[in-house]
């Protein structure tokens, strides 16, 4: 068995062509979901960065393993050690239960230094960081030596590559031929329009219309515009996205062609993934990750896995990074940790039938404390500290109506509110009778921001 898990920063999936994009922005990526299976609705359970991958490889929502933002407290991986051998066996880090799988696990990445995330480092037969860039090293600097080890060990049996892309995250600096190439095509959609982008002028915060770089800086490259106060300007940097998810495409292709140059590409399950996605105009925040928005915890996932999974198949259901965390051991052959909150849907991986949850609750720590609650058709979100961004306290949309949260229902329809509550109180009180159980994460964050203001 050898398993090639990409892991893209900051990738939105309705920014690929096999999730109906109408630019040619991922020809590679939709190759391998036309041999494999496309998930519409995969969450990660916290965002972003440093809560998503820690719930990645913990297998546990945030609020059970102690991270839901980057740096001091609500930052600390709450996990059982044992005195001698790291984690004990009910709480394993997915490196490792792979590598009690049978797997050797290697990994190509600065998400580690980056955020001095020392538990994500731990466990892995093989631990590469590909330069000192931490996290601003392009695709092809990491392929580098991604590519240097396929030369001299693709052929091997029964490992685990995990190799992780930083480039759709901001800033938008690929090469300027990225960008006229992706110029030519134009950007689909017409939301925001020019009256959406005037009427988000006066948000403040970063990373805004008017703020698109903090304290009125200019943009440092010409694939991103200073400020988005037009339609055109927001063409202009989206086309900078999408010219850094084309990019990437292109260096996963050379991976690929690798290890079809070895011999082994068709009997190698290739995953497409991410830590979570970015903002595109939602909530006035452009070109960035700071809130619980459906943008922003929505990532893609797309497995090919010979044997296992339908060409062309579709999962419609809603599923957290977690619960993927947990199948990967079950197809592995591995037992699932007693202290993981997510769920194996192997069994629903040839048809599509993954069903495990009625609900989705999900968090973010960063900028903004929030957290969500997601139905097939609602989305509400309860903000605790709105970061100087203009949440409101309640916030409610119907999804199939409204996908950019534009308009908020909270006051139209109490009843659903009501409901959302509910499920999250659900939620809540399912977490806290776990017996691995923590101080909420979140509130932790909330209290150390008290302190400071």
């Amino acid at each position: 068995m050898r398993i090639l898990y990409f892991d893209i920063d900051s990738l939105r999936p309705d920014h690929l062509g096999c999730y109906g994009y109408g630019r040619p922005t991922s020809p590679t990526i939709d190759k391998i979901a036309s041999q494999g299976m496309r998930f519409d609705h995969y969450y990660c359970a916290d965002s972003p960065c440093m809560p998503s991958r820690h719930g990645w490889i913990t297998g546990r929502y945030g609020i059970n393993n102690g991270v839901v933002t980057h740096g001091g407290p609500a930052s600390q991986l709450s996990i059982r050690e044992q005195l001698y051998g790291g984690p004990d066996d009910r709480n394993q880090l997915v490196q490792r239960k792979l590598r009690q799988n049978g797997l050797e696990t290697v990994c190509f990445s600065n998400f580690a230094p980056r955020h001095c995330a020392t538990w994500f480092s731990m466990g892995w037969t093989e631990y590469h960081s590909p330069s000192l860039h931490t996290g601003s090293e392009s695709a092809e600097e990491v392929n580098e030596p991604v590519l240097r080890w396929i030369e001299n060990n693709g052929a091997r049996d029964d490992y685990f590559l995990y190799i992780n892309y930083w480039d759709p995250h901001r800033v938008y600096n690929v090469d300027q031929q990225w960008f006229d190439r992706m110029r030519e095509h134009p950007v689909p959609g017409d939301w925001p329009d020019n009256a959406a982008i005037r009427g988000q002028q006066d948000i403040n915060g970063w990373f805004t219309a008017a703020n698109l770089f903090p304290n009125g800086a200019k943009s440092p490259t010409p694939n991103m515009p200073d400020t988005i106060g037009t339609r055109e300007d927001f063409e202009h940097m989206v086309t900078g996205y999408d010219a850094e998810i084309a990019y990437t495409d292109h260096q996963i292709r050379r991976v690929l062609d690798a290890l079809e140059a070895q011999g082994v590409l068709d009997e190698t399950v290739v995953i497409i993934s991410a830590d979570h996605g970015e903002a595109m105009g939602e909530h006035g925040v452009y070109g960035d990750h700071v809130c619980a928005d459906e943008c922003i915890n929505k990532v893609p996932l797309i497995i090919h896995w010979p044997g296992v999974t339908t060409p062309g198949s579709v999962c419609e259901d809603y599923l957290y990074n977690v619960d993927f965390v947990a199948t990967l051991i079950e197809l592995t052959g591995g037992q699932i940790p007693e202290f993981y909150d997510g769920r194996s849907f192997a069994d629903g991986m040839g048809t599509g039938s993954c069903k495990l949850h009625d609900y989705l609750v999900w968090g973010h720590g960063l900028y903004a404390l929030q957290r969500t609650v997601r139905t097939p058709r609602n989305l509400m979100t309860r903000t605790y500290d709105n970061f100087g961004y203009t949440f409101d306290p309640v916030e409610l949309y119907d999804m199939e109506k409204d996908p950019y949260q534009t308009r908020n229902l909270r006051d139209e329809q109490p009843e659903t509110v009501n409901q959302m509550d509910h499920y999250l109180a659900e939620w809540l009180h399912e977490q806290q009778a776990k017996p691995y159980s923590i101080p909420d994460p979140l509130q932790v964050e909330w209290q150390e921001r008290q302190k400071g203001s």
